[in-house]
C-alpha cells in the first residue's frame, strides 16, 4: 500500500509573526448558506503558539476569468494569503467577513499581484 504525501508546509514570518501555511484545494465559496460568484483558494495555517486555521484565500469570479492558468490563481492567492498575514492575525472563530476582508481577492488587487509576481 502506498502512502499519500502532503505537501510540504512554507514557513513565512511577518509583523503578525511567525507561520506556517500549506495549500489545501480549490472550491466553490459559500458564505451563509448560498453559494456566491467566486472560488476559495483553502489554506492551512499553523501560528508559533501551535494554533492551526483554516483560511480561504476568496477570488472573485471576474478575477479568476482574467487570471486564466490555475497556476496563476493559486500563485496571487498565496501572495494574498501572506500579505493579509502581515496585518492580520488569524484567531479562533474569526467570521467570514472578517477573513473575507483581509484576504479577499478582487479583479483590481488580483491584476496587481499578478504583475508583481510575472518574471
Amino acid at each position: 500500500m502506498t502512502e499519500a504525501t502532503q505537501p510540504g508546509w512554507t514557513r513565512v514570518r511577518t509583523a503578525t509573526g511567525r507561520y506556517e501555511y500549506q495549500f489545501q484545494g480549490e472550491m466553490p465559496t459559500v458564505r451563509g448558506g448560498q453559494y456566491e460568484e467566486a472560488r476559495d483558494y483553502q489554506f492551512l495555517v499553523l501560528d508559533d503558539e501551535g494554533w492551526l486555521y483554516k483560511i480561504p484565500v476568496r477570488l472573485e469570479s471576474e478575477a479568476a476569468l482574467e487570471l486564466a492558468a490555475d497556476a496563476t490563481r493559486l500563485r496571487v492567492a498565496e501572495a494574498q494569503l501572506r500579505a493579509g498575514l502581515e496585518t492580520y492575525r488569524p484567531h479562533q472563530g474569526a467570521p467570514y467577513p472578517e477573513m473575507d476582508a483581509q484576504f479577499g481577492l478582487n479583479a483590481a488587487r488580483a491584476r496587481e499581484l499578478a504583475l508583481k509576481l510575472a518574471p
